[in-house]
């Protein structure tokens, strides 16, 4: 049998066929990479729909990727300069960003 699960899951599949056996595990993990793909490809189609009842907006979106850039920068920082370990940077890159993120709407 073809094994595309393996490509795109990795380690995850090799878990799943451990857990499942080799037939039940190869069906898991083509099934979790189908709806994925069909997921991805009704989301592309309904994308105006989704665009426009969503709620979300151009903000939104700068938002995001503010929080996402700042915890970025702070986990380099905790991990690099300070020696934090890994969880610990990235949960309290998270906290700030989402802490200057509320200072700023709130000042706005």
């Amino acid at each position: 049998m073809v094994d595309i699960a393996s490509l795109i899951l990795g380690d995850f599949q090799d878990s799943l066929v451990d857990v499942f056996g080799s037939s039940f595990g190869w069906l898991i993990g083509h099934l979790i990479v189908l709806s994925v793909v069909t997921l991805a490809i009704l989301s592309i189609r309904n994308r105006d729909h989704i665009i426009n009842e969503s709620g979300y907006g151009s903000r939104n979106l700068a938002q995001a990727l503010a929080v996402v850039g700042m915890t970025a920068f702070q986990y380099v920082v905790y991990t690099g300069s300070l020696g934090f370990p890994p969880t610990t940077s990235f949960i309290l890159g998270i906290f700030g960003a989402l802490s200057a993120l509320w200072m700023i709407n709130v000042l706005e």
